[in-house]
């Protein structure tokens, strides 16, 4: 039979050994719970991290959409204040049309003085073989208007009696303005397809060559 101090002793053991097993195992289970909270504390920061970037990044997106937002407004005030304008400048040039008289509204006269000032500005009369044609497409005419509008006015009864005048007026000037120019070039410049043309003309209006022309402007 075993003694009760060996039995005690075996017992004691026993318990020893029970217990460094279970504080074996206490210290593992400890050990996996740092572990975990060690991870979850690891998460917890990564998500912080995450969060405050989050958090900035959408607070620089509000910044740049409240700046985008004022530069809208800013383009559209700009943008309101020149329609404004283009709608002033339009009201203007409308009213403007209204007051101006078209060509077929004017009478012969005004048309006729309306002619004289665009014949004047752009010296076509200068082309020697300028046409009722030409004219009406240069300015927009009908050549029925215009033919009307010669025929029946009092001072040259034609065309050929308008564009004669007017290119004698400029001869005169080119005559007095250049005294070193020669017939030919008066004639040339003047619109006259000849110098024997020019030459008519000046004998038939003024009983004088060309040359004697001359010389009586530049005694004056």
């Amino acid at each position: 039979m075993i003694g009760p101090q060996i039995l005690i002793v075996a017992i004691f053991i026993v318990f020893v050994i029970a217990f460094v097993v279970t504080m074996l195992f206490a210290n593992a289970q400890t050990s996996k719970l740092i572990d975990v909270n060690m991870k979850l504390a690891e998460s917890q920061r990564t998500l912080l991290s995450q969060n405050k970037t989050q958090s900035d990044l959408l607070e620089k997106l509000d910044e740049q959409n409240v700046s985008q937002r004022q530069e809208l407004d800013e383009l559209c005030k700009r943008l309101s204040g020149q329609q404004d304008k283009v709608t002033e400048l339009f009201l203007q040039a409308h009213e403007h049309r209204q007051k101006i008289k078209t060509t077929q509204d004017m009478t012969d006269e005004e048309l006729m003085a309306w002619l004289d000032e665009r014949m004047d500005d752009t010296r076509l009369y200068t082309t020697p073989t300028l046409s009722l044609r030409d004219i009406a497409k240069a300015f927009g005419l009908t050549q029925t208007r215009l033919r009307l509008l010669f025929k029946n006015h009092e001072k040259y009864a034609g065309l050929g009696n308008y564009l004669t005048e007017k290119r004698l007026l400029l001869a005169c000037e080119l005559m007095r303005d250049n005294p070193g120019w020669t017939i030919e070039a008066v004639a040339k410049d003047a619109g006259f397809l000849t110098r024997r043309t020019f030459q008519e003309v000046v004998k038939s209006h003024f009983g004088l060559t060309p040359t004697q022309f001359r010389q009586t402007l530049n005694s004056n």
